[in-house]
């Protein structure tokens, strides 16, 4: 039998692999069961939050609409005039009144089927909407709690908890109350009624009493929403003022909260508690209402928030546990063969590489640790080519400067005396156009002798471009114009000499070859940032698109282009140099791109 250390390096991996997975996986199971225990758990707890808290949502936007309502009726100018003018001693005139308000209240109040009535109530009357069957007697009202809230909130709405009917209206000579047993919770609202007249708004109040508006409802109006939403055993439900007051429940023994825990839910405002009530724990989900300001919930306990999903986690972990055990004794072959193969491409690649081949890459199909090894080998192999390389380009551009250099400075004083000659015979012949091109081409060649560089400063490079402008004009006189827009700090730095020279001329020669007249060249140059952006813009013929993108490579015919391009990106690096776009019949656009 083979010792292990002498078994193939895949099936090492195969064997290490199934043995490590095996005992893990079964603490991973159990540990998986009491973990999906405890998600489940949770999941049931924020579903419950948010039953709770969109139920919330429901009826308060449906309260909030009565609210609007009940606000846009203080506007209203029919019940301004019949309660400035209500005489509760002329019945026909009460008569007529009660119609009208009748009709009012239809109006803003169209849908009243969450309702349980609705009244306008003063000293003298109760006007309810029209075919109203429920009347709230209106002697003594003044003396209700409906009637004080309603005072306090100064003309807002307010909302009182659930009452007996019977409990609020009593009447002191003990004659019966219709509906007395009816349980209601109410919104009310002291109706502070006003008209515009020119612009000036006049107030009901101190002309006649304002009337209170009054809205109720029954408790199952809240008890229906959550009776069809909650679990079917174990949860019951609450709504309680912020001071302990009822407004609804399940009528179950755990469907109140106790003073404390209406404390931590009133600072909350919304969320999920637990609490203990008669020693055991009680989860509490809960939500404040933005418009009523009280509290609803749903109690449950852990046991009946689990136990629908408890027997399903057990057979779900037993069956997942089985089937995770068989593929990994499948994925351990697979994964064998994945760090393997790998390893042999790459030490077949490194192979070559130390034989001299740095051009060798190998495909990354993953970005795992392998992947990232064979990544960075793939990158070394470019550096290493791209080093030889830019090694191979400096040289041989050095050279070139050598030679140039070279090349310019043979004998500039003899040329200077030769051009300084021919300067004195043309004015001399009066050839005074032919003296100023001697004179532009002699302060050129002086700034392309003056050293051996290859970058100067803008302004000299600048002085040199308009000499060379000067030079060009009496050869195409009238032809084109020529505006240079450079920002002033541009001229604190130095630039590759002689960079715009191809552009202007590659504009005159062919940009404008089909023009008489008309032609305008627009120097620009602006810092953005940390780059100097330099643009020569012509309104020449343009360049075909199939000409455009081969300007700046090696076979394109375009020299000039293609020289300023690489002395740019060898000075710089190669994340500066030169981008052209034109457009034919509409001209060329040529940006150069220079650090800072």
């Amino acid at each position: 039998m083979p010792r292990f250390q002498d078994l193939s390096y895949r099936t090492k991996l195969m064997l290490s692999y199934a043995l490590i997975v095996t005992i893990p996986l079964m603490i991973l199971s159990y540990r998986y069961f009491v973990s999906s225990s405890g998600f489940i758990s949770d999941f049931a707890r924020q579903n419950l939050y948010s039953i709770v808290k969109q139920n919330n949502e429901i009826m308060d936007a449906e309260l909030a609409r009565v609210e609007d309502s009940s606000l846009a009726l203080i506007a209203e100018q029919v019940l301004y005039e019949q309660y400035l003018t209500a005489d509760p001693k002329d019945e026909y005139q009460m008569f007529t009144m009660e119609k009208k308000v009748s009709r009012a209240l239809n109006t803003y109040f169209p849908d009243l089927k969450h309702m349980y009535s609705i009244h306008l109530i003063t000293s003298y009357s109760d006007i309810g909407p029209t075919g109203a069957t429920t009347f709230i007697p209106y002697e003594g009202f003044n003396q209700t709690a409906l009637y004080q809230a309603a005072v306090q909130a100064d003309g807002g709405m307010a909302w009182v908890p659930t009452f007996s009917f019977g409990d609020m209206f009593h009447r002191d000579d003990g004659s019966p109350v219709p509906s007395e047993n009816v349980q209601l919770l109410a919104g009310v609202r002291l109706l502070k009624l006003f008209r515009i007249n020119n612009g000036e708004v006049i107030e009901l109040q101190g002309a006649a009493e304002l009337p209170v508006l009054v809205i109720t409802y029954q408790p199952d109006y809240y008890r229906s929403r959550f009776a069809s939403v909650l679990p079917s055993t174990g949860a019951s439900f609450f709504i309680m003022s912020r001071d302990g007051q009822r407004v609804a429940d399940s009528q179950e023994k755990d469907s109140t909260m106790d003073e404390t825990s209406l404390k931590r839910m009133a600072g909350m405002k919304s969320g999920t508690l637990t609490i203990t009530r008669n020693g055991k724990p009680l989860i509490v989900c809960f939500d404040t209402s933005d418009v009523t300001g009280w509290i609803s919930g749903v109690t449950i306990s852990p046991e009946a928030l689990g136990s629908a999903f408890l027997p399903e986690v057990k057979s779900y972990t037993f069956y997942l546990t089985l089937i995770l055990l068989l593929l990994s004794l499948l994925l351990a072959f697979f994964l064998a063969n994945s760090i393997t193969k790998p390893i042999q491409q790459l030490l077949r690649a490194i192979k070559k590489t130390g034989e001299g081949e740095f051009d060798t890459r190998i495909p990354v199909k993953s970005y795992n640790e392998m992947g990232l090894l064979i990544h960075k080998y793939n990158q070394m192999n470019v550096k290493i080519n791209n080093l030889i390389e830019e090694n191979y380009k400096v040289k041989l551009r050095e050279k070139e400067t050598q030679i140039m250099s070279l090349n310019i400075q043979l004998n500039p004083h003899f040329l200077y005396n030769t051009l300084n000659i021919m300067n004195w015979t043309a004015l001399e012949n009066e050839q005074n156009e032919l003296s100023a091109m001697i004179v532009s081409l002699s302060s050129m060649l002086q700034y392309t002798s003056a050293s051996n560089q290859d970058i100067g400063d803008l302004e000299e490079d600048l002085n040199w471009l308009r000499h060379y402008f000067s030079i060009t004009e009496q050869r195409f006189e009238g032809k084109f114009t020529v505006t240079y827009d450079i920002s002033p700090e541009l001229y604190a730095f130095k630039v590759p000499k002689l960079f715009l020279q191809p552009f202007v001329e590659n504009a005159i020669v062919h940009g404008f070859a089909r023009l008489h007249s008309g032609g305008k060249i627009v120097i620009r140059g602006r810092l953005i940032g940390d780059e100097r952006i330099f643009m020569v813009e012509d309104n020449g013929i343009g360049i075909p698109h199939h000409r455009l993108a081969g300007l700046t490579r090696e076979e394109s015919r375009s020299i000039g282009i293609r020289n300023v391009d690489l002395r740019i990106k060898l000075i710089y690096g190669d994340s500066y140099g030169v981008t052209v776009t034109s457009e034919e019949r509409k001209g060329t656009t040529v940006i150069i791109k220079l650090p800072k």
